[in-house]
């Protein structure tokens, strides 16, 4: 039987390329958000279901729709953000807690009897340190769902089902290559912030996630993997000397 991999926000950013690496794996791919995009590929396997996550009871059955439709699920990767034009607090905390939790549970009774299983979910540094450029729901939201990913792996572990996040830095995706690329004053700061000496990419990203949901980790169940070069590893003062050419 074809694996089945379930993407929410599958469609733009980290979320479409983690469907492309499912995809070449050869699993059936079904793809959640809030409209069909004009560009969303016509191919065997893939399909698009529709959800507005800023309401709940807008996709209750959408875990039994997409099984039906595609077959019993191995994988899923939570990669929503919260996009909308009312209160920042409410989205935030609907969009990125209550839907998570919600699809989670849902998910959780149309998993494969047996063989790897295991939801992967896209956190933030942010779960861990504070930004301007966020607002406080965010943080909430991120430190939240690595809660949230500790909390089901020990519960759905139980029962063979993984729950692990990564946690990206600021990285390059197809939507802000080009922004990022040509403001040479932001790169030279990340550069020189990074351990590593560059940002991250939305493919190396994926790839973590492509690992995390696969059975090379296997006894992987519970973790938060920070994905930032090196700069959590790095006390503030020592940034702050580096950058004041001390």
């Amino acid at each position: 039987m074809t694996d089945h991999a379930v993407v929410v926000g599958g469609t733009r950013g980290l979320g479409r390329v983690v469907v492309e690496r499912f995809l070449a794996r050869g699993c059936a791919v079904s793809v959640v958000s809030r409209q069909r995009p004009a560009d969303f590929p016509d191919q065997p396997g893939l399909k698009h279901f529709s959800a507005d996550l800023e309401r709940s009871e807008s996709f209750v059955g959408l875990w039994r729709e997409i099984a039906e439709a595609q077959g019993p699920i191995r994988y899923v990767v939570l990669s929503q953000r919260y996009r909308g034009q009312g209160d920042p607090w409410a989205g935030e905390i609907q969009v990125g807690l209550t839907a998570s939790r919600d699809l989670i549970e849902g998910f959780s009774g149309h998993f494969a009897e047996d063989g790897d299983r295991a939801i992967g979910v896209v956190s933030s540094v942010y779960a861990e340190f504070v930004g301007s450029s966020q607002p406080v729901g965010y943080h909430v939201v991120k430190g939240g769902l690595n809660a949230m990913v500790r909390h089901y792996a020990a519960t759905l572990g139980r029962r063979g089902i993984r729950v692990n996040a990564i946690m990206p830095l600021t990285y390059l995706k197809r939507e802000s290559r080009v922004f990022y690329e040509q403001n040479d004053k932001l790169m030279e700061t990340y550069r020189k912030l990074v351990p590593l000496g560059r940002l991250g990419t939305a493919e190396e990203c994926a790839d973590a996630l492509d690992f995390l949901c696969s059975s090379r980790a296997s006894f992987i169940n519970g973790q938060s993997l920070f994905l930032d070069g090196g700069v959590s590893t790095v006390w503030q003062e020592e940034v702050a000397k580096s950058f004041a050419g001390l």
